[in-house]
């Protein structure tokens, strides 16, 4: 661990020229402050010393956030002791042979493929004593299905989180962290602000700092240091929603028609509408208003995805958080990021499975792809 860190901290240039090309600066230097937090060892990861690896897991990783993602996913695996055999999404694999590269000098059993996804999981099937799987809900039935029943299994699928501005709120501040939030990593990100219900009594208060703060929003290229929308790396998710905005609510800000990344939308949409139930990794942000308690939690209710929920104001919600595994107050849930933390929600967004369990929510990757020593 300690000698990967050092790795990266002695490379960290060519990593982060490397991330340039498919995120922010912004958001590269955030990420590799987050892979080195992960690195460091501390009474967080200590508990690994006591624990064995359970053979060979093969893990697919996600384009977005590579380097820390590979850590949560892939590298955090082999540090417990098992030999990893990674896919990395193709359209930031650069990034990821970088830090394999490092990661194999430094003494860790992990290994890159470039298969096609058939035949890495049909060579999972084959050979992996635990899987961890990063994307869509119907590919992880797929695995769900098709691997063995000794093959641990660990999928993250979408995720779709949701913010709730409550009357006693700091309007101001709740719009400035739902913007911070919203447009994180080009808005590309499985814990990203995707829908905000806001009070009814503060509704047009709420709207009004929002779009002050999104007329501030700066487009431009990835290696501008002052970037904060660039272009998306994962295309073709906005092609749903953007060439008709006003079929799925009211437009309250239209995108820029600038930039390579189109700029940040904003729409008022009613509750169960699938622009607020099912976008992700999109540019655009809808409103939805509620009038009490109970109106709230029937909204928050509906949908296949539970991840985060971030609630700004001094009440909590009379019904609690209801299935929302990542939750923060009057904060957004980047600044409680911790690689060493459980991660994952209900619904159809995590499915953990392994010996006598079956079930969502949160999971350590690397406590759940060990043993006891």
């Amino acid at each position: 661990m300690i000698r990967l860190a050092d790795a990266v901290r002695a490379n960290r240039a060519e990593l982060t020229a490397a991330l340039l090309r498919v995120e922010t600066a912004s958001t590269a230097r955030i990420e590799l402050d987050w892979l080195l937090n992960g690195l460091t060892p501390s009474v967080r990861n200590a508990w690994l010393a006591r624990r064995r690896g359970v053979g060979t897991v093969f893990a697919a990783t996600p384009a977005t956030l590579p380097l820390y993602s590979s850590l949560l996913f892939a590298l955090a695996p082999a540090l417990a002791g098992n030999r990893v055999v990674t896919r990395a999404a193709r359209a930031s694999s650069e990034c990821v042979h970088l830090l394999f590269a490092l990661a194999s000098e430094a003494g860790l059993g992990v290994e890159l493929v470039e298969q096609p996804w058939s035949e890495f999981a049909a060579t999972a099937a084959d050979n992996a004593d635990g899987m961890i799987y990063c994307g869509s809900a119907e590919h992880a039935t797929h695995l769900d299905r098709a691997l063995p029943e000794h093959i641990r299994l660990i999928c993250q699928g979408p995720c779709v989180c949701a913010a709730v501005v409550t009357p006693e709120a700091d309007i101001a501040a709740a719009a400035a962290a739902v913007f911070t939030a919203t447009l994180f990593n080009n808005a590309q990100d499985c814990m990203a602000t995707e829908r905000v219900y806001v009070a009814h009594s503060v509704r047009d208060e709420f709207i009004a700092a929002l779009m002050t703060v999104a007329a501030t929003v700066r487009i431009g290229d990835n290696d501008d240091p002052a970037t904060q929308l660039g272009p998306p790396l994962i295309t073709g998710l906005s092609e749903r929603w953007l060439p008709d905005l006003a079929r799925h609510g009211t437009v309250l800000r239209e995108p820029e028609q600038k930039g390579p990344a189109g700029g940040l939308a904003i729409l008022d949409a009613a509750a169960d509408a699938a622009i607020v139930l099912e976008e992700k990794y999109c540019p655009i942000l809808p409103l939805v208003t509620y009038r009490d308690d109970t109106d709230l939690a029937q909204m928050l209710a509906l949908g296949d995805y539970a991840l985060g929920l971030t609630i700004f104001g001094s009440r909590l919600p009379t019904f609690g958080t209801l299935d929302f595994c990542h939750v923060s107050v009057n904060s957004t849930l980047y600044e409680h990021e911790d690689a060493w933390s459980p991660f994952g929600g209900h619904r159809r967004t995590t499915l953990i499975r392994g010996p006598g369990v079956r079930r969502t929510g949160q999971v350590l990757i690397p406590h759940t792809m060990t043993d006891p020593r």
